[in-house]
């Protein structure tokens, strides 16, 4: 059973993070030690600030997230499991898939893409031993469907 179902359109496809490969046993880093601080920095400097609100289009794709579980604390490396479905009468379109770290908006979708392993398709998003800091990380999933309609979907989690 899911550990969330996001409804959320067009695919808030591909969640996370993955960049360079990391030095031993394999794995991805989704951001460096700086990017993490400057976005602690900003957020404790902003503390009204927040991420953009989950927005759909009517009869957006479904977006139902298996991992990580935002539930509670993740030991890393972290692995990425979600799964779209698209409305009837529509596909997910993968090409328009956007990935964006914190508050400061930090675009990491060509390190997802671009990252050894990483599965994107349609049906959906799986990655394996993503390295990522211990703390709070936010991330906001954007992408539409081939009819145009647009999904985004935050989502918070806590790295060990």
């Amino acid at each position: 059973m899911p550990s969330r179902i996001l409804a959320g359109a067009a695919l808030a496809a591909t969640l996370i993070f993955l960049a360079g490969v990391t030095g031993g046993g394999g794995g991805f880093q989704l951001l460096t030690t700086q990017e993490y601080q400057q976005e602690q920095s900003y957020e404790a400097s902003s503390p009204t600030a927040k991420l953009v609100p989950k927005a759909a289009d009517l009869n957006a794709p479904t977006i139902t997230v298996f991992k990580p579980d935002p539930s509670g604390p993740i030991l890393p490396p972290v692995d990425i499991d979600v799964r779209f479905q698209a409305a009837q009468g529509a596909t997910v379109s993968v090409g328009t898939l956007k990935v964006m770290y914190g508050f400061l908006h930090l675009d990491i979708t060509s390190r997802i893409l671009g990252a050894p392993g990483v599965q994107v398709s349609p049906a959906g998003l799986t990655a394996s031993g993503a390295q990522l800091p211990s703390g709070s990380h936010k991330l906001l999933i954007q992408v539409a469907d081939n009819l145009g309609r647009t999904a985004r979907q935050p989502l918070e989690f806590t790295v060990k």
